[in-house]
């Protein structure tokens, strides 16, 4: 049987960050069981839809891509975990998934005007830019710190930990 996002909320997705949910798609149960959320286009679709990240879905998905991202994510994070920086060599990887032609454009709203960031072509490496973009918005708005791997060696998810002690383990 297919999970759902919502089926998930409750552990998690949806919650924090978009590049969040791409690393945690490999999912641990606990037991040592993996499930790689990857190879559920469904389950992918609506967690993109999700974060409003939802390109028109060309098919077929580019899923090395998505677990090379998703690799990626995992590694750098595991790094910031230890305490250690990201060298450059770790921005430039990330940095070349958000190499992706934009333009700047202004929409008019209930409230005013806001302006976002529009690709020039739609697709999955726009899709991919924002996941990427959204682990450097984290580093750059909230401490590095706060981010974790649960305890559970059966479990492996990544969290960030908001609570007021830093003092969050997951399982």
């Amino acid at each position: 049987m297919t999970q759902t996002v919502d089926d998930h909320a409750g552990a998690g997705f949806g919650r924090e960050f978009a590049w969040l949910d791409l690393a945690n798609t490999l999912e641990w149960d606990g037991y040592g069981r993996l499930t790689d959320r990857l190879g559920d286009p469904v389950w992918l679709t609506r967690i993109l839809t999700h974060w409003n990240l939802s390109p028109r879905m060309v098919r077929p998905l580019p899923l090395r891509k998505l677990a090379a991202l998703r690799s990626l994510l995992r590694r750098l994070s595991a790094k910031l975990q230890t305490g250690k920086s990201l060298d450059a060599r770790d921005l430039a990887a990330v940095n070349s998934y958000l190499n992706v032609p934009v333009r700047q454009q202004m929409f008019q709203r209930q409230n005013g005007v806001s302006s976002r960031l529009v690709p020039l072509r739609a697709g999955w490496p726009w899709t991919l830019s924002r996941i990427a973009a959204s682990f450097g918005e984290m580093l750059e708005l909230h401490r590095a710190d706060r981010l974790k791997y649960c305890q559970n060696e059966g479990c492996k998810w990544i969290f960030y930990d908001r609570t007021k002690g830093n003092t969050r383990r997951w399982c």
